[in-house]
């Protein structure tokens, strides 16, 4: 199960284009990483993405800066957006993967999204309570360490 991954190469001169069918869903790109190849040469790959904005007019921007000498690799976090996107690169001849997710959001039943919220929740408070049982664990071992070498 889990989300569909996407990956992608991006090479000077070719295009990568995200554009899932249009299924009465929203589908949204959540991009993770971009980091060279270790066949790239240590040069600078500027990472470009185009997509819309929300009265559908055309936007680019830089997503990543990268250079194998220096900073071959990138977290972003999640970045979120909308198809359809274009990965390309705008300088640097790559390789450049591109890593992220690709999220379906479906409308429908609110109730199971509500269920799911509240066993999320649960488990939350039950990483909440684990976590503070262990903390005064530490501590105690760290007290009892002190006045040993006293």
């Amino acid at each position: 199960a889990g989300l569909p991954k996407l990956g992608c190469q991006l090479q000077a001169g070719k295009e990568v284009r995200f554009n899932p069918e249009d299924d009465n869903y929203d589908h949204q790109l959540s991009v993770r990483m971009a980091c060279v190849d270790p066949t790239t040469k240590d040069e600078l790959n500027v990472v470009e993405i185009e997509g819309q904005d929300s009265e559908g007019q055309k936007v680019k921007a830089v997503l990543a800066t990268l250079k194998p000498s220096s900073l071959p690799s990138v977290c972003l976090g999640g970045f979120e957006i909308t198809p359809p996107v274009v990965f390309r690169l705008r300088s640097g001849s790559g390789p450049v993967h591109i890593s992220g997710q690709h999220l379906v959001i479906m409308e429908g039943d609110q109730s199971f999204d509500e269920d799911e919220e509240e066993e999320e929740e649960e488990e939350e408070e039950e990483e909440t309570l684990t976590t503070a049982k262990k903390r005064p664990a530490l501590v105690t071992q760290k007290l009892s360490v002190s006045s040993g070498i006293n």
